[in-house]
């Protein structure tokens, strides 16, 4: 679902008396926490795996390298590299398309690849942990419970990297 298709689902599905206050997507930030930390050692593993593949002549492997080429398949490694190198830009594909609605009775969810629209009621949001990052961006953590025909669970689910424009619409919803 897109922008456009959510804004025309909430149109067609909302209250009488509720008004749309906001709508966006969050703004990614690639170099930051789990980016990072998962497309280095993924860089390296790659790098690693082409050396087992490919060889250098005329230079031995360090004592850790010799272990790796023993204990796992080469294809393995290269695998593990290329999963942690594409992981973390598929996660921020669809974290940039992942699009909100707030209005005065709740916050809408929708994603790209999915035709499933979450509804988060403003209270979930207003009990939420807010993290707040230096440029301005913030994330809200939350648990919810999530009732399935085979589970019954605690989930943490979350907001993350929103625009000071959606905390202001926030807080103007919940305000009111």
């Amino acid at each position: 679902m897109d922008k456009a298709g959510l804004r025309n689902w909430v149109e067609q599905n909302k209250q009488a008396d509720e008004q749309i206050l906001w709508a966006g997507s969050p703004r990614m930030v690639y170099f930051r926490g789990l980016f990072i930390t998962r497309v280095v050692p993924g860089v390296l593993l790659l790098g690693l795996a082409v050396w087992f593949y490919h060889g250098a002549p005329g230079i031995p492997l360090a004592d850790w390298a010799m272990f790796l080429t023993d204990s796992f398949p080469r294809k393995t490694v290269f695998v593990l590299g290329l999963l942690f190198v594409v992981l973390p830009f598929l996660r921020a594909y669809m974290l940039r398309h992942t699009f909100y609605i707030i209005t005065n009775r709740c916050v809408y969810k929708a994603r790209v690849f999915s035709s499933r629209v979450r509804q988060l009621p403003l209270e979930t949001l207003a009990r939420a942990r807010r993290i707040d990052y230096h440029d301005g961006l913030c994330s809200y953590v939350f648990d919810v419970w999530e009732d399935a025909p085979h589970r019954h669970e605690r989930v943490t689910r979350g907001i993350y990297f929103v625009r000071p424009d959606f905390k202001e619409a926030l807080e103007k919803a919940l305000q009111a």
